[in-house]
């Protein structure tokens, strides 16, 4: 079963600058578990979301529009999660995966490349990218493991995951009853407000929202470190 004990502090790393973006574009925003860390980095900036598919839960003001067209221009910072079921393990198991799904993921990669405005790029292990960082929740005291691959026009600082300090524990999943070292996201047998804290969720979310949702604590993360090289510019 989660864990129902709060989420530990972050890792010492680096510190919040002066110099912040005023606008941030979430693009493929889902229902805002990026914007939600890149707001607790950045308290004062305007986050605005685009996804193809409405979002009744994003924290946020919303756009419904096509990501890779929408306007980028007047924002000071970027960051896309574009579609990841091209590169998950499930692709072994659903065998038309790339018939139902479209891959957005080169389409961003070539348009946020040729960005002047700093931008990221998030996805799951084995998309292909050149991560500046790959990121997990034990990095950060939460009870997922979740690694996510970051790409991104500035440099970010990698921390090391922490798997070691999990005790194993009986839980319920979806896949049956066994030992488990962190949360299962997403498993409709477990109450959603444990696997919520898990992933330190600062909103409300459904189920499936959250399943597809990184952890706020990851954009916060490159939001601090952004911010301290913008301080040290």
């Amino acid at each position: 079963m989660c864990s129902d004990e709060p989420p530990r502090s972050p890792p010492v790393g680096v510190e919040v600058g002066t110099m912040n973006p005023r606008r941030i574009l979430d693009l493929f925003c889902g229902a805002g578990g990026a914007a939600a860390g890149y707001h607790l980095a950045f308290p004062d900036a305007e986050i605005v979301g685009v996804d193809i598919n409405p979002q009744p839960r994003y924290p946020f003001t919303f756009v419904q529009s096509d990501a890779l067209t929408f306007p980028t221009d007047g924002f000071d910072f970027i960051h896309a999660s574009p579609p990841c079921q091209h590169f998950t393990r499930y692709r072994n198991v659903v065998k038309d995966i790339a018939e139902r799904y479209d891959n957005h993921l080169p389409a961003t990669q070539a348009r946020l490349r040729a960005q002047d405005t700093p931008w990221v790029i998030e996805n799951v292990e084995g998309a292909p990218m050149s991560p500046t960082v790959v990121l997990c929740g034990s990095m950060f005291g939460l009870d997922v493991r979740r690694h996510r691959l970051f790409e991104s026009s500035f440099m970010m600082l990698q921390q090391p995951c922490n798997h070691k300090a999990w005790t194993e524990r009986p839980y319920k999943g979806s896949t049956g009853r066994g030992p488990r070292f962190t949360c299962e996201i997403g498993a409709w047998n477990e109450p959603l407000q444990l696997q919520m804290r898990a992933m330190g969720a600062t909103h409300r979310m459904t189920l499936r929202e959250l399943s597809e949702s990184i952890p706020p604590a990851y954009t916060r993360y490159i939001g601090e470190c952004f911010a301290a090289l913008e301080r040290a510019a």
